[in-house]
């Protein structure tokens, strides 16, 4: 398979490191990029890099448009214009299909950046899920991690705020923990980015074993002990209302992307 990205920032990136991971060579891999520093960062990937008007000629099986909200419509029309025939995945949040110029050869998805370590979560939708370019985009993502076909268009705006900025909320939370990790001394040597990293990936391990969280919790606390004390102040600030005000907001946000253009 062979592939273009339009734009080269975090979350293209990030699928392109996954996409090394599972084998893809970069003779498989082209970019269009007009930044500078981008231009040199994909130079020390040994990334090729052509032009937007050769499009045509190098016959790619799927092209990701990565550029920003508000450079998306116009930069469709350009890909169109240089290589009608083609089929355009978009990574760009918020906006609907039918704001693109051939919504018909349009296929939007919300990855996450976990696709550099090939655990990325990656939700697609387009009209025509049975073409031969969807399936080539299933296949494309499932190299990334895992891939969700979503029922309806709508249910990108809450995907997007649950997968795609829902990482972000957590390393917010984590980040708090690490500075109070940092208030603790160490005198034996151990690297405190080691001993975080551990007690990171922990969580997962143990959800692994028990996808209970409410198990998970009663295996740590104890009646009358600081984890229940914890607990019940984390109850009365209401955590889990404003982690659900957060999603809110992002998907909100997600409307009005699309509602400007």
């Amino acid at each position: 398979m062979n592939i273009c990205f339009v734009g080269f920032g975090n979350i293209a990136q990030a699928i392109i490191e996954g996409l090394f991971k599972s084998g893809m060579t970069t003779e498989n891999i082209a970019c269009i990029e007009r930044n500078q520093q981008k231009i040199e960062l994909l130079k020390e990937k040994n990334l090729r890099m052509i032009q937007l008007e050769n499009l045509a000629s190098e016959n790619f099986d799927l092209i990701l448009l990565a550029v920003k909200p508000k450079d998306a419509l116009r930069t469709e029309k350009d890909i169109f214009d240089s290589a009608p025939e083609s089929i355009l995945i978009t990574v760009v949040a918020g906006i609907a299909l039918n704001k693109y110029s051939r919504p018909g050869s349009v296929i939007r998805s919300m990855p996450n950046t976990a696709c550099a370590f090939g655990k990325g979560i990656t939700g697609l939708y387009a009209d025509d899920q049975k073409s031969h370019g969807f399936k080539n985009a299933i296949k494309l993502f499932s190299r990334t991690g895992h891939v969700l076909a979503l029922e309806n268009e709508g249910e990108m705006h809450r995907f997007t705020s649950i997968i795609g900025s829902g990482q972000a909320f957590l390393f917010q939370v984590l980040k708090v923990y690490l500075l109070e990790l940092e208030k603790i001394s160490f005198n034996d040597g151990n690297n405190l980015n080691d001993v975080f990293n551990h007690f990171v990936s922990s969580l997962g391990d143990s959800f692994a074993e028990e996808p209970d969280f409410e198990n998970l919790i009663n295996r740590i606390k104890s009646p009358g002990g600081t984890t229940q004390a914890g607990l019940e102040s984390l109850e009365n600030s209401e955590l889990d209302k404003i982690f659900r005000e957060a999603f809110e907001a992002a998907k909100n946000r997600s409307i009005e992307i699309s509602n400007e253009q």
